[in-house]
């Protein structure tokens, strides 16, 4: 049974405790995310454990003394292999409870920052790959005893030990040890760009970025293809302070990182992918595979893809042909619905060929909303907190974090901001950052912003600069606000013009291989009674070119508003409700998403208007109408008896 005084126990123990929802394994109270960032009081823990919740949850991570939770699941299957690896003096300090399905939960904290959630061992079951064991850390939380079906079996929770660096890093190994999976680079495993370039930095500063091309039609062979087939990696890896330790069974070599004298492996590399655990590997991500381009290019060349392929070219590697840079000559005429090119006219394929040519969708950026080469409208009312919103998106794409609970692939973002200053924008996204509890470093080469205010271009002009964008790989472009980035003289309420806008879009989205968002605003007026696909401000063509429609209404409650959606590639994602908690909008799944703001409002605002109809017509009707007149008035417009005898 779950206690009012067990649960003061744990904030006694200072871990940041809230009460659960058993079935649906999340916190019962609204907005948790507060109680990653402070423990909650004594009042707010006596009120909410008073009401016997059937859940209680632990927030990891540094609100809680970096606390860390090793989650085994799959019934635990690899849980007696993993302490087998582990010093038994060791795992005796541990705090290990079993959870409802087998698995088990195991408790420490480091005496080190830790790191958010990491996977640490994988494998193939039932035809899918599965996590088999992972942490539950920074800003991640868990279920634990005494919730039905969570029994601790070794140590107690008002005493879970503090581990030294070198110690935690011992069980992390162990688990890692078992990790059956041969994990792939999260980007495309060789080449300059053309699918790989969701995860290359910028060109360095003074480099040409034309010297060697991202699209794969620049090379009969690119350098960074030929380089993954015969390039040696491992000599590079030890002139960095790289310890090879030796191999598994399987034939995967064990590397230590620089800086480590002893303990167990940093990295795996299995002969194509050298794949990265450790979160002290810089300039290497924890958590991430790199191909063998990807090692030389980030080690020998600072992270400049540029740089590596134009230098692997000159090393005898990859074979160049003239760069053929895209023709975007003819596209202006289009906006307007004015005419087409013949290289503008699709090509007529029999369903055989075209399920040959096109057995795959458009890799996914944002899952349930948005692919590359597609584009997305988020459509909210003025001042509603448009700008605080991309700035977060931007970051759930540039970390591969989930965005709203919807998880996000990981790649560089662009955001062209039309109506913020430069100083706004350099003091808006770090507070963002900050919120997010994410480190500014991890991200300073992965988010690029350019403010155009007082020098605005417009989307016609981005046709000009398609192949200066290319070797920045970015995965995401947000244009915001779209109405300032319109062409001169456009008229937004044209349906043929607003298409012939959204088809050069589309024509940018093909050629950087790309997503695009477009932050607009909603027409005056209650906007609670339309359908989705008609809340916007302009023609409603807007709804339908796009492949996402997002639209942000006001909820009821102060402060919140209700996110819903119409997505064309994806099953229909339900609405979602967010809450303003400065400077972030948070998921809500405690609100009501049906309850707008003007539903009840409307109504009220409607007997209001009939009572004055009805008083004024009360007041203007002749004497000689005598009763029956203004009975007959009193009755058809509703007029309250008050009102009615002023």
């Amino acid at each position: 049974m779950i206690t009012v005084e067990t649960a003061m126990a744990y904030l006694a123990a200072g871990l940041s405790v809230l009460p659960a929802i058993r079935a649906e394994k999340r916190p019962s109270v609204g907005a948790w995310k507060t109680w990653a960032g402070r423990l909650p009081s004594e009042y707010e823990v006596k009120a909410w454990f008073g009401n016997h919740p059937d859940g209680v949850c632990i927030v990891a991570g540094s609100v809680s003394g970096n606390l860390e939770c090793m989650d085994f699941d799959n019934h635990g299957e690899l849980y007696e292999g993993w302490k087998a690896k582990v010093d038994p003096g060791l795992f005796s300090r541990l705090v290990v409870e079993t959870t409802p399905s087998g698995g088990y939960h195991v408790l420490y904290r480091s005496a080190a920052k830790i790191e958010g959630n990491l996977k640490l061992a994988r494998g193939e079951r039932n035809a899918k790959l599965a996590t088999l064991i992972e942490t539950r850390g920074e800003g991640g939380l868990f279920l634990c005893s005494p919730t039905s079906g969570y029994t601790a079996i070794q140590g107690e929770f008002a005493h879970i030990p503090t581990l030294s660096e070198v110690e935690r890093e011992q069980l992390l190994s162990a688990a890692r040890e078992l990790n059956e999976a041969r994990e792939a680079p999260k980007s495309a495993p060789c080449g300059v760009s053309g699918g790989g370039a969701g995860d290359q930095p910028a060109p360095a500063a003074g480099a040409n970025p034309g010297a060697v091309s991202g699209d794969g039609g620049d090379f009969l062979t690119r350098p960074g293809d030929d380089f993954c087939q015969r390039g040696e990696i491992r000599p590079i890896l030890e002139s960095h302070g790289w310890q090879f330790l030796g191999s598994k069974p399987d034939g995967n070599e064990l590397w230590r990182r620089p800086g480590k004298e002893s303990g167990g492996h940093s990295a795996t590399f299995d002969g194509n992918v050298f794949y990265v655990f450790s979160s002290n590997a810089a300039p290497f991500e924890s958590e991430r595979g790199y191909s063998r381009f990807q090692v030389y290019a980030t080690l020998e060349c600072g992270g400049d893809y540029t740089r590596a392929a134009r230098e692997l070219l000159g090393k005898g590697y990859g074979q160049s042909l003239p760069e053929k840079p895209v023709d975007f000559s003819g596209l202006s005429a289009t906006v307007g619905g004015q005419g087409r090119t013949d290289a503008n006219v699709p090509a007529i394929l029999p369903l055989g060929e075209l399920v040959e040519r096109y057995p795959k969708m458009k890799p996914v950026l944002i899952h349930g909303f948005l692919r590359r080469g597609e584009t997305m409208n988020i459509i909210a009312p003025p001042k509603t907190g448009k700008s605080w919103l991309v700035t977060d998106l931007a970051l759930s794409v540039a970390t591969g974090t989930p965005w709203f609970g919807f998880p996000c692939e990981k790649g560089k973002v662009l955001i062209i901001d039309n109506e913020l200053h430069p100083e706004t924008s350099a003091n808006r996204i770090p507070k963002v950052v900050a919120a997010r509890g994410i480190d500014i470093k991890k991200v300073r080469n992965d988010i690029y912003v350019e403010n155009q205010r007082g020098r605005l271009g417009n989307i016609e002009d981005l046709a000009n600069r398609i192949e200066t964008l290319k070797p920045y790989g970015f995965r995401l472009v947000i244009i915001d606000a779209f109405y300032r980035a319109m062409p001169k003289g456009t008229d937004e309420n044209d349906n043929g013009t607003v298409a012939g806008i959204y088809n050069l879009i589309d024509k940018y989205a093909a050629a950087l291989d790309c997503a695009f968002v477009l932050i607009h605003h909603t027409s005056k007026g209650n906007q609670s009674l339309k359908a989705v696909t008609d809340v916007g401000a302009g023609a409603g063509s807007q709804s339908r070119a796009s492949d996402t429609h997002v639209i942000l209404r006001r909820h009821k409650e102060q402060g919140c508003v209700v996110m819903e959606s119409v997505v064309r590639s994806f099953p229909s994602v339900g609405a979602v409700c967010l809450r303003w908690n400065w400077p972030l909008w948070e998921r809500d799944d405690s609100l009501n998403p049906d309850v707008l703001r003007h539903h009840a409002e409307d109504g009220e605002a409607r007997g209001r208007r009939r009572n004055r109809r009805g008083v004024c017509q009360v007041r203007t009707a002749r004497p000689s109408a005598g009763g029956p007149a203004r009975s007959k008035i009193h009755r058809e417009r509703r007029c309250s008896d008050g009102r009615f005898g002023r």
